[in-house]
């Protein structure tokens, strides 16, 4: 099973005072050299084009001979090659949709051992995915508390729903029957709270979209029209199995 581990680019600099510090905890935790550092694009991994990337690397492995850089993309061929990097991998600023699906792949294939990933915005969707997947937060040395089960099983069930997407159809029916059927015993109508139990249950970040639109929407009070997908009785069913 992949460990997972990240830091905020905030919790990491701190006002350009922690960068020292921090680096020398990432590091402990990747492993020892080489430095294995996956970033959005080689070409650009430069001062003047992707320069973040580039002050990342510095710190955390400041012996550029003991760096290794290639793109994030590449590691979709660990899955295809059914092949296993037994040392840690520091993903930098990850943020398109695919380079995402690429680490969710590689993660649910074990194809690494330990994955680091310095989130750029704490807001970002892989802050969230991460913390969904039990990930440690290196700032704190702790990890969010799991999802609550009731709310992965319901996930489960919307990823059910996903072969023609959950914005329309059967796959937003599903999604917003759900939320409701969960905010009238008391759980908060939150994205994040949602996409982590989603991203638990093994979804997607192409489906993650719709989700956060449609919660997001429910509540600022949006009355969707949809057809009824479950029994009215729906949270006793789910709590009923996982007991």
């Amino acid at each position: 099973m992949t460990e997972l581990a990240y830091m905020t680019r905030e919790d990491w600099g701190q006002h350009g005072t922690a960068m020292v510090d921090q680096s020398a905890v990432i590091r402990q935790w990747v492993g020892g050299a080489p430095c294995l550092f996956a970033v959005t694009d080689v070409r650009k991994f430069t001062r003047n084009d992707r320069g973040a990337d580039v002050e990342a690397a510095n710190f955390i492995a400041p012996d550029v001979e003991s760096r290794q850089v290639f793109n994030i993309g590449e590691l979709s061929r660990l899955d295809r090659d059914d092949k296993v990097i037994d040392h840690g991998i520091v993903v930098l600023h990850p943020y398109k949709q695919d380079e995402l699906e690429v680490i969710r792949r590689v993660v649910n294939g074990d194809s690494v051992t330990r994955i680091f990933v310095l989130v750029w915005w704490p807001r970002d969707v892989v802050r969230t995915w991460l913390d969904g997947r039990g990930a440690i937060n290196l700032h704190t040395g702790e990890a969010m508390t799991a999802p609550d089960p009731l709310m992965i099983a319901a996930s489960a069930m919307m990823i059910d729903h996903e072969y023609n997407g959950l914005g329309s159809g059967a796959g937003k029916e599903a999604v917003v029957q759900l939320v409701r059927a969960f905010a009238v015993e008391g759980y908060p109508v939150d994205v994040d709270a949602w996409l982590r139990a989603y991203f638990a249950a093994g979804g997607t970040f192409r489906h993650a979209q719709s989700i956060a639109k449609l919660v997001t929407e429910i509540k600022a009070g949006t009355k969707h029209r949809v057809k009824p997908r479950y029994r009215e009785n729906i949270f006793e069913i789910i709590r009923g199995r996982v007991g």
